[in-house]
């Protein structure tokens, strides 16, 4: 999202535009530049460890699945927000690599780059924290499923108590993502525009 800045002098009809929280461009940044890939490390870490020893799993077949499609979303994510972040800029930014001099004296034009560029940010960048979160749940029911003891194997009851424990948490995260969603990011629908409503009046 993004909340306008409005300048003064000529031309102040026109606003320099920001994300919205102001903090969400480096919020962005760690999850997608930082976590991301150490969360596909790790779910590709564990896919060869599940096709490697599947007599030690209930499940090898849909936990590799799981495991794979999740390291192939979070990449998503990380692909999807680099080309995002080509188009999130500030004004500083503008002074620093232009000089105070040609910003001042292009105001107008710059503007409206920085408007039109922040919808493109907006159009890549939603669908990489979509991404982002559907692989963060991806990862953590392919963990949980990985935990799930084979028959007749060892320490059942502290693997199943370990995977009801994942569950749980990833359940949990999925429903903060999907409540962040509302309540923070831009509705891409009217559905969610009408859910967002309904949250916030909760």
């Amino acid at each position: 999202m993004t909340e306008d800045e409005r300048p003064s002098g000529p031309g102040v009809h026109y606003r320099w535009r920001a994300p919205r929280p102001l903090g969400y461009g480096q919020a962005d940044s760690m999850a997608l530049f930082v976590a991301a890939p150490l969360l596909t490390a790790a779910a590709l870490s564990l896919a060869g460890v599940v096709g490697g020893a599947d007599t030690q799993f209930r499940w090898p077949g849909p936990t590799l699945l799981l495991l794979v499609v999740a390291s192939l979303t979070l990449i998503a994510s990380i692909q999807l927000s680099y080309h995002a972040r080509l188009f999130l800029y500030s004004h500083d930014d503008l002074v620093s690599w232009l000089s105070s001099e040609y910003v001042d004296s292009h105001k107008i034009p710059l503007w409206k780059k920085q408007k039109e560029d922040q919808q493109r940010w907006q159009k890549y960048n939603k669908p990489a924290v979509v991404c982002f979160n559907a692989g963060t749940v991806l990862l953590g029911l392919g963990i949980a499923a990985a935990l799930v003891p084979p028959d007749g194997g060892r320490q059942a009851l502290w693997r199943w108590t370990a995977a009801v424990v994942v569950l749980v948490a990833t359940v949990a995260d999925g429903v903060w993502v999907t409540y962040l969603q509302l309540r923070v990011a831009e509705p891409p629908s009217a559905l969610l525009r009408t859910l967002r409503r309904v949250t916030r009046r909760s």
